[in-house]
């Protein structure tokens, strides 16, 4: 199981380097600006940073020493530090020592300055997003820059010749060298920046999707494309979210996105989201614990409800290469584009859509995804209104019940005679029953190999 050790263990040595003092605009930044989005721990991270670059008789440090100073574990340490690498805060480089072992180098990047963050739509999308409106437009005048009514008034500033007359060409010329070398070495890399996954997008299939609902391909120049890549990264929106979305804030008459109409449409959908996903208490504690036990007390075992937890917390591509991993397989073109069908078109959840993969393919014991044969199941727990993974378990196994009991030819014919029997067909895809028998050893071991995998796919994220 992937940790924080695998990663970074506290006898580990590091040293911090900044290639210029914090500016006071830098700090002000990152007080007012950046410290609502990466959080207070990140934040005191930077300063303690910033502390181990100014110690004028240490250059290396334990990353024990840091833990004690901040009163944190090593995974809220590793937590905050992504927090300060993803904001462009932090640039992290690591090596081998044949003494020492695994050592780090922390470059310290500069808060860009206030204005800035104002010009640029990632970084006031944000902090937008994360303080809501009012703060927001607090935070604006706060840093807004002066401009003072000179209507009334004529400037007279003297300019550079006026003051200082012509340069030197010949003398400029003779020191031109010089002085590109030392321009050079005050150059830095602009490493400041929010780091986007950028890969987190199929353009070709986004692209597809858009020209569907009469999205003009003209929207899509770098700006927005960056902007579509922040909505990806920053709420794990796919393709088809991303487009369903754009669809709200589409003009019908040239298919031009209302990039600010698309923001405010972002915007209410995380306040929805995040609305329903606060925790109802009742009388016994917290809503999903009373869920669970509710859950054990009508015939779940534990390992259903570690699968219904992995499948409400993945997303049906994660759900789907966990278990190819796990089987030594690999995900084909065409199960990417019947899980992106699937997710597109039909009303089951993502958790529902897990279930049934999981169904397919471990159950089933089938090595891919056939397209009919997940279609026909689809369509069937659609019309049945299945929008949990619990009903979509208990679903599956009433079925095979059903099948294992039902009577045999010569006794159906027979009952037939004597009484009327209640007609029910069985879907087509319910076959071979005996097959759904569940080694609960064998389900327990593959609902952990699920999570591990899961899990180190959020580390490297």
């Amino acid at each position: 199981m992937y940790s924080a050790w695998d990663e970074v263990q506290p006898n580990h040595i590091y040293q911090v380097t900044k290639s210029f003092p914090l500016t006071e605009e830098g700090d002000n930044g990152l007080m007012y600006l950046y410290q609502p989005i990466i959080g207070q721990k990140a934040l005191a991270l930077y300063y303690g940073f910033l502390g181990d670059k100014d110690d004028q008789f240490e250059n290396e440090f334990a990353h024990i020493d840091m833990l004690d100073a901040l009163n944190m574990g090593l995974p809220d340490f590793l937590e905050a530090r992504k927090q300060l690498e993803g904001m462009g805060l932090l640039s992290v480089f690591a090596k081998e020592d044949p003494e020492f072992g695994k050592m780090f180098l922390y470059r310290l990047e500069e808060p860009i300055h206030p204005r800035a963050f104002f010009q640029d739509d990632t970084y006031s999308f944000l902090l937008l997003n994360t303080v809501g409106e009012r703060k927001f437009r607090q935070m604006v005048r706060r840093f807004q820059p002066e401009k003072p009514d000179l209507s009334d008034y004529q400037e007279i500033t003297r300019g550079f010749r006026e003051v200082y007359g012509a340069l030197d060409e010949q003398r400029f010329s003779r020191n031109a060298q010089q002085l590109e070398k030392i321009s050079q070495d005050y150059q830095v890399s602009d490493h400041n920046k929010v780091q986007l996954d950028e890969q987190q997008i199929d353009w070709e299939f986004l692209f597809e999707l858009a020209q569907r609902k009469f999205i003009a391909k003209e929207n899509f120049d770098e700006n927005f494309k960056q902007q579509l890549t922040l909505y990806a990264n920053l709420f794990g929106f796919d393709e088809m979210k991303l487009v369903e979305l754009m669809t709200d804030a589409v003009s019908l008459v040239d298919g031009m996105i209302d990039q600010k109409a698309l923001d405010k449409t972002i915007r209410q959908q995380e306040t929805v989201k995040k609305e329903k996903n606060q925790p109802e208490l009742d009388e016994n504690g917290d809503e999903e614990i009373h869920r669970f036990n509710t859950l054990r007390q009508t015939g779940f075992s534990e390992n259903d409800i570690q699968l219904i937890k992995i499948a409400q917390n993945s997303a049906p591509m994660d759900f789907l290469q966990a278990i190819k991993n796990e089987k030594h397989n690999y995900v084909t073109d065409q199960e990417t584009w019947t899980i992106k069908t699937l997710v597109e078109r039909s009303p089951l959840p993502n958790s529902v859509i897990n279930v049934l993969v999981h169904y397919v393919l471990v159950i089933k014991k089938n090595s891919f995804l056939q397209a009919n044969f997940v279609n026909q199941i689809a369509t069937n727990w659609s019309e049945l209104e299945i929008i949990s993974p619990e009903q979509a378990i208990k679903h599956v196994r009433d079925l095979v019940k059903e099948a294992k009991n039902k009577p045999s030819k010569k006794a159906s014919t027979a009952t037939k005679k004597n009484q009327p029997v209640r007609k029910e067909t069985l879907p087509d895809w319910v076959d071979n029953p005996t097959e759904e028998v569940e080694d609960p050893a064998v389900q327990e071991e593959i609902n952990q190999k699920l999570q591990d995998y899961l899990k180190r796919k959020e580390g490297e994220n």
